[in-house]
């Protein structure tokens, strides 16, 4: 039952006697809560291509996708010529940081074949070096600039595509993805296909890497 308080309101010469009835009381903190969830989330401004943001106390971690595109990279592999000019299916950064600053170990890259639609998707292996099967990204001398965090998961991005590729860690994804799939075999078979269609690597069936929720999971 709503409990019932009387009060006297005086307005200039009147005074009105008033019944207040309360119909139900909750704590401050519930209030709250609902009021957020009712308003709902507020993010940061999120890093160009940002498809998923997530923060828990000083952990933050942003999914970024790029669509496919043709790119300019260095990339010295036994092969002659430096600057190569590649076609690449989507690609999936996970940026993750600890406070502000990059937390660079823990930052994956990937590929896929069509947009994301839910974490529960699928990611692909890369056929990059300087990577790791789980897409972990060895960042070498890599430096990140900006004030916000979205401006450093930018510069983080932009970072890795200008760095040198070599022949670090080809074992890892280069090697098993150019002995499986011939129209990226070698560096100039990449380049020769991307002149024939850029869109080319859509079509691979690149080496599945598990979900993008597992990729993911514990980082923040």
């Amino acid at each position: 039952m709503a409990n019932q308080k009387q009060f006297l309101r005086i307005e200039g010469d009147a005074v009105h006697l008033v019944t207040e009835r309360v119909e139900r009381t909750v704590r401050l903190s519930d209030l709250m809560e609902e009021v957020g969830r009712s308003k709902g989330v507020t993010t940061p401004i999120l890093p160009l291509g940002c498809r998923f943001f997530s923060q828990a106390g000083e952990r933050s971690v942003f999914v970024i996708e790029q669509a496919p595109t043709t790119r300019k990279v260095v990339w010295r592999y036994m092969e002659e010529g430096e600057q190569w000019k590649l076609a690449f299916p989507y690609v999936i950064f996970v940026v993750v940081f600890s406070g502000t600053a990059v937390s660079t170990g823990e930052c994956r890259v990937f590929y896929r074949t069509r947009p994301l639609g839910s974490l529960e998707d699928g990611v692909l292996r890369t056929n990059l070096c300087n990577t790791y099967q789980n897409g972990e990204i060895c960042t070498g001398d890599a430096r990140v600039s900006g004030d916000t965090l979205a401006q450093k998961a930018e510069s983080f991005v932009s970072a890795f595509w200008k760095s040198e590729f070599n022949s670090d860690l080809s074992e890892n994804c280069w090697r098993p993805a150019s002995q499986k799939f011939p129209p990226v075999r070698s560096l100039t078979a990449w380049q020769t296909e991307t002149q024939k269609n850029p869109l080319f690597p859509l079509g691979i069936s690149w080496f599945e890497s598990g979900r993008l929720c597992d990729a993911i999971a514990g980082r923040c």
